[in-house]
């Protein structure tokens, strides 16, 4: 019955073979050829055999192939469909070459050296026709990843891709291809994939080896910082920013704000101070800029020197919550020093401070809108409101804030 069972699953795979041999093969008909094959690749008679999988990957390299005829001649073809038959087809390779590599070895079972490659020796009698088949698609795998992240089959884009770049990498063996110039570049849409899919991660590595391959364009940091920001891990987002810094300098400002908010956080002000000046020599209409020069010479000296570079920031943007509330803050800290210098008391002492507050009232309020997560800007809100007897509104911000 054994014996019965392995010549059926073996006759399998040449059915198989022959289907996928006819002159006038279709998409439809490799099909039906794989579908024949299919349980050959789990039995246990042939599943441990390279021709089964030998076969399946040409079965799904010729269709692939009948795809593309198809297309250029103008017929409509299932994209994804496409893609995945030569996703297939790689890891039917990658199985057919590990059961059809045999290594020789010696008489005290040792690795037989090649006295020319200095590589063991081994002796196949499949893998020349699927290294072949797969280095003349090398190209196709980094088409077809570009394809399914079109129709936002991330996870597809992100196996094609991987795909491409391993089958750029084996310089291990002759049989494969040298490394090319492109598998930086495709690293680097991997690793969009990957941060398309969830992956933060992956896509962080992906990020890092497009950039050590040689792909140094601005938005592979760009793209890692996002995710090493989503990541929360602040000492690799500084380390990325002032990589990123050394390279493109003060052209894009959000990198030099990241390290300037570094110096703060680490009360460096001298440093920050240098790094500002450097920056804004060559972006003085910067509205960030502008807010970091503020918090910078505030810690220095206080917020009255700093006031210029706040209300400059929000004359330039005044969508900057951060720089709205800086200029809100001068005036209701302004108010409480009044209040807690003046010896008036009473409705003199509120006729005196209270037009203070209602200065302050238009940039916390309009900070607020931008930024509503500010606790502090909460909290100077809600005690002018209280001060001013704005009743109505303090409800609203308590209610807004349970």
């Amino acid at each position: 019955m054994l014996a019965f069972n392995s010549a059926a699953q073996q006759s399998l795979v040449k059915e198989a073979n022959k289907a996928a041999s006819g002159l006038t093969m279709t998409v439809d008909s490799y099909n039906k050829a794989f579908k024949k094959l299919q349980p050959a690749l789990t039995h246990e008679e042939t599943r441990e055999r390279a021709e089964t999988w030998a076969l399946a990957n040409r079965i799904k390299i010729e269709q692939y192939d009948k795809y593309m005829d198809n297309r250029r001649v103008g017929k409509k073809i299932d994209s994804k469909a496409m893609g995945y038959t030569l996703i297939d087809a790689y890891d039917y390779a990658m199985t057919a070459l590990q059961l059809d590599t045999v290594f020789i070895v010696d008489k005290k079972a040792q690795p037989v050296i090649d006295k020319k490659t200095k590589r063991p020796k081994f002796k196949t009698k499949y893998s020349h026709d699927v290294v072949n088949r797969l280095i003349s698609h090398h190209d196709d795998y980094r088409i077809v990843g570009s394809e399914l992240y079109n129709i936002k089959d991330w996870n597809g884009a992100y196996k094609a891709w991987d795909d491409y770049c391993k089958m750029a990498a084996r310089v291990d063996d002759p049989r494969w291809l040298k490394p090319d110039s492109l598998v930086a570049e495709v690293r680097y849409y991997q690793g969009i994939a990957a941060w398309q899919k969830g992956d933060t991660i992956d896509a962080v590595r992906l990020f890092c080896m497009a950039r050590h391959g040689g792909y140094s364009r601005k938005e592979a940091y760009d793209y890692a910082l996002v995710c090493l920001s989503d990541l929360g891990n602040e000492t690799e987002v500084v380390r990325l920013a002032w990589e990123a810094f050394i390279k493109f300098g003060t052209s894009d400002p959000q990198y030099i704000r990241i390290l300037i908010n570094d110096f703060v956080n680490r009360e460096d002000y001298s440093g920050a101070n240098d790094l500002l000046d450097e920056a804004m020599d060559g972006n003085p209409n910067d509205d960030e800029l502008l807010n970091l020069k503020g918090l910078v010479i505030e810690s220095q000296e206080s917020i009255y020197e700093a006031l210029p570079y706040y209300q400059r920031c929000i004359e330039l943007n005044d969508s900057n919550a951060s720089g709205q509330f800086n200029v809100g803050r001068f005036f209701y800290n302004k108010a409480q020093e009044t209040r807690q210098n003046s010896r008036l008391y009473g409705k003199r002492l509120a006729d005196m401070v209270n037009p203070i507050y209602r200065e302050a009232l238009p940039y916390l309020e309009k900070s607020y809108k931008l930024n509503p997560n500010n606790e502090e800007l909460v909290n100077a809100l809600r005690d002018i409101y209280y001060k001013l007897g704005e009743a109505q509104k303090l409800q609203a911000i308590e209610n807004q804030n349970q």
